[in-house]
């Protein structure tokens, strides 16, 4: 089965040797170190991926990659194969493994709400030589906490690791408390972190029991309902969005003690985390938005994603 590593290698490989790229410029253009792309060029002749010509049979998802890339003007994509196993595990390892392998100094990454984000981060496994800061994006801490992953994860326990997470839940019950709260120093402070980070990772929310602000309980399925019928495909960090990525106008986005939506337009690399068939149109309406840079998702999906001939 084709890995997340094959994916980078066999890129990396293409790049140096059929595009003629030097190792400095892919380092740029994929946001790795230099050192990165030597290894990988070397596990490229090792593991026979380099041989006359780069061997595509490797990665036949290089031509589906790039047309998603072009559609959605993603700076990059990776799909996980499909498979028999568990794939928002697969996912979240992905995406863990994409993210280690762009930290190259001190570095700030914020991350979103939900369970793919909290694996994700249970997965990491960054040098310690590194200084990495994690930077919550909404409130609704306890999936920053040991319940949501691994008690012995890393992300726990690297004493490089900063950790700067909004002490508030995601939800208040009015839009005065919500910005009340978000005017208090303890949590300007954080939400003033974000717009610095080098990467952001987030969920992509479906509209069904298993969203995370349904088993929370800030939403009903009745609730949600209602907001399919007006038009809802999907949410990030709990911002209701139509297939077109419009963002709707609820009054519970006024409740939220979370970062706007709107803001990931601007930052660097937002990383999305999100596969299955049920979320395919809440993936969409976050490519049509412009919310995502970089797409961590399943062949599955991946191929729904183009338009039929």
């Amino acid at each position: 089965m084709t890995t997340y590593e094959d994916n980078l290698i066999v890129k990396i490989a293409w790049k140096y040797y059929q595009e003629g790229l030097t190792q400095n410029e892919i380092a740029e253009v994929m946001n790795l170190s230099r050192m990165k792309v030597i290894k990988y060029l070397e596990k490229a002749k090792t593991n026979n991926i380099i041989q006359f010509k780069v061997d595509l049979s490797k990665m036949d998802q290089l031509d589906l990659q790039n047309k998603i890339i072009e559609e959605y003007n993603l700076d990059d994509i990776c799909i996980v194969p499909a498979s028999d196993q568990n794939i928002p595990d697969s996912l979240t390892i992905a995406a863990a493994q994409y993210i280690e392998d762009r930290i190259t100094k001190d570095t700030i990454i914020n991350v979103g709400y939900g369970e793919s984000v909290s694996k994700t981060l249970g997965h990491l496994n960054i040098s310690t030589k590194y200084k990495v800061t994690f930077v919550s994006l909404s409130g609704g801490v306890k999936f920053f906490m040991p319940t949501a992953i691994d008690k012995t994860s890393d992300y726990y326990t690297n004493p490089n690791y900063n950790h700067f997470i909004i002490p508030s839940p995601l939800m208040v019950s009015t839009k005065e408390l919500a910005e009340q709260l978000r005017q208090e120093k303890p949590i300007k402070n954080i939400l003033e972190i974000i717009p610095h980070s080098n990467i952001t990772v987030v969920g992509v929310g479906a509209l069904n029991e298993r969203a995370t602000i349904v088993k929370e309980g800030h939403l009903s399925m009745g609730e949600v309902e209602v907001l399919k019928s007006r038009g809802a495909v999907g949410d990030i960090l709990s911002q209701f969005y139509d297939i077109n990525g419009n963002i709707l106008d609820l009054h519970l986005h006024e409740q939220l003690i979370s970062t706007g939506i709107d803001l990931l337009k601007s930052l660097n690399h937002v990383v999305a985390v999100a596969g299955g068939h049920d979320k395919k149109e809440a993936i969409i309406g976050a490519l049509k938005g412009g919310y995502i840079d970089v797409l961590i998702t399943d062949e599955e999906v991946a191929r729904s994603l183009i338009k039929k001939e």
